[in-house]
């Protein structure tokens, strides 16, 4: 969490800076002067402070300035390299006595424009190239943002729910934790209800991740603090989706209680990473996008909760006799199935 708390910190950051930084020189160049007296040396200078401002404000700014400077800088390189070699040429003309040579000032003049048009062309077009990559990502963020949020929006109701008055956010976390592990009266999980009682819930396996698959291609556009906790919680919600599978399979109803319930533990273990993860990746998404939403205070203890548990001896749990009674139950269902 250390880098997505500096992520989105730091566009707070811009956000105060920038602005700050016009005000400051407005004051120091027009308000209170106390640098050059000259009003075109002042404008010249509020230009540089604004423009420094833009590269603070939006990264894309900078981006397309260094893409110009790459490409100008060859081009003023040969510009100056003409100068200096028509040099010796000029004030070998003024130095007979001849008529000032504007036909050669006339053609660096025209050379100047045309590499500066150049530069303004590709100037214009990195722009426009910079401005709809970065449509294209603000527009994945959100997509992946609401599908996240979809998936988050029962932790949300749970929140809401599991609020005693005066409750502390922690003691609320825990009732949040207890309701999505589906801790009966007793406050028993599932998973020690199948070892006490062979309780066979049944696992329903989730929706797929359409957002995702639909925009699979972009993901590339992400950056590296939010592509991380966005993989890790996708590749945790299909790992959860395929042990649900496992847990509505014959195979796993032949299991003994406590397998069955050690099993189950599992699934639960990553049934809170993958909230435990979506948070994250909430979190770091809501920072890059825009406009932003007010981040829930669930997500953000979630985010920073370890919610692990140690696992019980499910082996302790089970009723003498409950396991051979199992196994008969199986085995007769065996034999009704091949008849």
């Amino acid at each position: 969490m250390d880098g997505q708390k500096r992520a989105y910190g730091g566009l707070r950051l811009e956000r105060v800076v920038a602005p700050a930084l016009v005000l400051l020189a407005f004051v120091l160049l027009f308000v209170r002067p106390a640098l050059p007296e000259s009003l075109p040396q002042r404008l010249v200078i509020f230009a540089g402070v604004l423009l420094v401002a833009y590269c603070i404000f939006d990264a894309k700014v900078l981006r397309v300035l260094w893409k110009a400077a790459l490409v100008a800088a060859p081009i003023s390189l040969l510009g100056v390299a003409s100068v200096l070699a028509l040099l010796p040429v000029i004030d070998g003309i003024q130095a007979e006595g001849a008529q000032n040579p504007r036909y050669l000032y006339q053609g660096l003049m025209a050379g100047g424009v045309v590499a500066a048009g150049w530069v303004f062309t590709f100037l214009v077009q990195t722009w426009r190239e910079e401005s709809a990559r970065d449509k294209a990502l603000n527009e994945t963020l959100l997509a992946l943002r609401s599908e996240v949020y979809d998936y988050l929006s029962d932790i949300l109701a749970l929140w809401e729910r599991e609020r005693p008055a005066g409750a502390a956010p922690r003691m609320r976390l825990q009732g949040v934790t207890a309701a999505m592990l589906g801790h009966d009266k007793a406050g028993r999980s599932v998973a020690e209800r199948i070892a006490a009682d062979g309780y066979e819930p049944f696992v329903p396996s989730g929706k797929e991740p359409v957002v995702l698959t639909t925009l699979a291609p972009n993901l590339q556009l992400l950056p590296e603090d939010v592509m991380q906790p966005v993989i890790g919680f996708y590749t945790q919600l299909g790992d959860g989706q395929r042990l649900a599978k496992d847990l509505n399979g014959a195979a796993y109803r032949r299991l003994g209680r406590a397998r069955r319930a050690a099993i189950y533990f599992d699934f639960e273990e990553v049934q809170l990473q993958t909230v435990r993860m979506g948070c994250q990746a909430w979190l770091a998404l809501n920072a890059r996008t825009r406009p932003q939403k007010v981040e829930p205070e669930v997500f953000a203890l979630l985010a920073e909760e370890n919610i692990s548990r140690t696992r019980p001896d499910y082996e302790a749990l089970v009723p003498a006799g409950a396991d051979e009674s199992r196994k008969d139950y199986c085995a007769d269902n065996a034999e009704r199935s091949d008849d």
